[in-house]
């Protein structure tokens, strides 16, 4: 189907337009009312939701160290097989290594040093601030260019708007 292009234009004055914006601050008003009452209701529910859970989180926790404690006091049963198959799951004893680093940036620099920069997580991104300042030779020799546009905006005075009842 074919788009169909409007003439003129739903509005016929600047005091049409100024009733819009007069709209658009009631409207905005209204949704900042609803907005803050949904997050009054979310709040209530998170709150409701955490003293519920608590106790069973704690009742969780015994249990999980009650697993452990006497695991660890059989541990002698581990020797040969790491996993116990129970009816219900498994226990067992794994071995976990980990990586310590105490100060962050002696490491960083230790490393770039021994030339170990594999060891190194390194984020690459173009900086467009700082692009926007260069020549435009050079923009397009990077495979980019300026875009400019005239954008259209509006801004409400909400002091002139009445208070919703």
């Amino acid at each position: 189907m074919a788009r169909k292009r409007l003439s003129g234009t739903a509005l016929e004055s600047w005091d049409e337009v100024d009733r819009c914006l007069a709209e658009i601050g009631r409207i905005d008003r209204e949704l900042a009312l609803l907005e803050t009452a949904q997050q009054e209701s979310i709040d209530l529910i998170k709150t409701k939701t955490k003293a519920a859970a608590e106790p069973l989180q704690n009742k969780k926790l015994g249990l999980e160290m009650a697993i452990k404690e006497y695991a660890e006091s059989n541990r002698a049963e581990f020797i040969k097989a790491k996993t116990r198959d129970l009816t219900f799951g498994t226990v067992g004893f794994r071995l976990s290594t980990s990586v310590v680093i105490k100060r962050v940036a002696d490491t960083v620099q230790a490393l770039k040093d021994l030339n170990l920069r594999d060891c190194l997580l390194v984020k690459e991104s173009p900086n467009k601030e700082a692009m926007r300042g260069l020549p435009l030779e050079t923009l397009h020799a990077v495979g980019a260019s300026l875009k400019q546009e005239d954008a259209f905006g509006y801004e409400i005075k909400r002091e002139c708007i009445p208070e919703v009842a």
